[in-house]
């Protein structure tokens, strides 16, 4: 199976490069699907382990526990996200038309993505949306950042501060808006599910363009020289 795109994700986070073999390919496609179906509190390896029809012990080759997995699988979705960005505006003159752009690649998750990806990503963005706060809001996250675990978001984060400083170089808080940008995109798509009186975006057919526009428009109060 060939690998499109090739995060560099910190080699800390995992025993063995589970991208090195079919049994640790098994252990991330599967492991995508069943968090995404049973949610992380309720997927241990032992499931996963009859999924992929292998024992537990395979599998703790791969990764020490099933919160390593899912910073892997999280760090796996930032650098999707941060390819796709840079690769879309790695041409593009105007900052205004690379910051929507990035927005859009925040959001959405195109067919362009998906072909170019092993994993689904569907799956993977729906993942981050539930989960990716338990492996940021703990007291193990200190030191999870002192082992470059968070690489990959702070990647992403400084690719979207650069747009912004592109646009304003007197900006006086870039990463804090950066971060702020991914924070909206996963926390309107969690919230207008599950704590609908939290935002106002809708659950529908548009709820991703209702996300988009809502983040441009805080770019625009933000950023006066900020336009769709």
């Amino acid at each position: 199976m060939q690998v499109y795109v090739n995060p560099r994700i910190n080699e800390d986070i995992y025993l063995k490069d589970p991208i090195q073999s079919d049994l640790g390919k098994k252990i991330i496609f599967s492991s995508v699907n069943l968090v995404n179906t049973l949610g992380f509190d309720k997927f241990n390896f032992k499931k996963l382990g009859a999924e992929i029809k292998s024992t537990e012990a395979s599998i703790y080759r791969y990764f020490p526990n099933k919160e390593r997995l899912l910073i892997y699988l999280s760090a796996w979705y930032w650098e999707t996200k941060n390819y796709l960005i840079v690769s879309k505006t790695n041409s593009i003159t105007d900052p205004r038309e690379k910051l929507t752009k990035a927005i859009k690649a925040l959001v959405n998750v195109t067919e362009e993505m998906q072909s170019q990806n092993i994993l689904e990503l569907h799956q993977l963005q729906a993942i981050v949306t539930q989960e990716f706060y338990k492996i940021t809001r703990t007291k193990r996250c200190s030191s999870h950042n002192e082992s470059g675990y968070f690489e990959s978001f702070k990647r992403l984060c400084t690719s979207i501060s650069d747009i912004i400083k592109e646009i304003d170089p007197d900006f006086k808080y870039p990463i804090t808006m950066a971060t702020s940008l991914i924070e909206m995109s996963i926390s309107n798509n969690f919230c207008s599910s599950n704590l609908p009186s939290l935002t106002e975006i809708q659950c529908g057919e548009d709820k991703r363009k209702q996300i988009e526009d809502m983040m441009t428009y805080f770019c625009e109060r933000l950023l006066v020289r900020c336009k769709k």
